[in-house]
């Protein structure tokens, strides 16, 4: 005998919405307490100081980065390249022309040895150059990475310093606002003194 439930869903809605309200109230009015107050000039020199040291942070990270995974791959080719892709690329080779020269090489036994040490001289110029190949590419790939950590620096010092900029020039423009201003009362001033006399 089968078993049958009947389930009734509630449709309620949550009270979220109030809260969200009151969250969004209290955060507009958050903003604009902090919009209105400007930074101090040691608060605007330690941020400067915080994006410096994040630069040369990063720069040193990515330097760090670049010189490790030449190191690893340098190891890794010299093991490999020197005796797999030599040994593979002359493998091909001799795949393809195996029917023709098997005879002529190995017809006897001092002609086999001749053979094997050439074969072996072979495969090291072979990984040699394969080596070569690889450290040429890993120092080609060193370079562009230095190459981009350097002009990354030097966009966010330009941005910092656009920034700082900006900062003095305000800080310079209120201050001959203020130096106007009172000039002006001073000048004022002096002008009701002198009707008083």
């Amino acid at each position: 005998m089968a078993e049958t439930t009947n389930t009734t869903t509630s449709t309620r809605k949550p009270a979220a919405r109030k809260s969200t309200a009151r969250k969004s109230t209290t955060t507009r009015s958050a903003t604009r307490r902090t919009a209105a107050k400007s930074p101090s000039k040691p608060a605007a020199k330690r941020q400067r100081t915080v994006a410096k040291n994040k630069t040369r942070e990063a720069a040193q990270a990515q330097t760090t980065a670049a010189k490790t995974t030449a190191a690893q791959g340098r190891n890794v080719a010299e093991r490999v390249a020197l005796v797999y892709v030599g040994a593979t690329l002359e493998a091909r080779d001799r795949v393809v022309g195996v029917a023709t020269g098997i005879v002529d090489k190995f017809g006897t036994r001092a002609a086999a040895e001749r053979e094997v040490s050439k074969d072996l001289r072979r495969f090291e110029r072979r990984g040699t150059t394969a080596r070569n190949k690889l450290e040429r590419d890993v120092r080609k790939a060193r370079t562009r990475l230095e190459r981009a950590v350097r002009t990354r620096r030097r966009s966010v010092e330009r941005e910092v310093n656009g920034r700082t900029t900006i900062v003095t020039t305000r800080l310079e423009d209120a201050a001959q606002v203020g130096l106007a201003t009172g000039t002006r009362i001073a000048t004022v001033a002096k002008e009701r003194v002198t009707a008083l006399v």
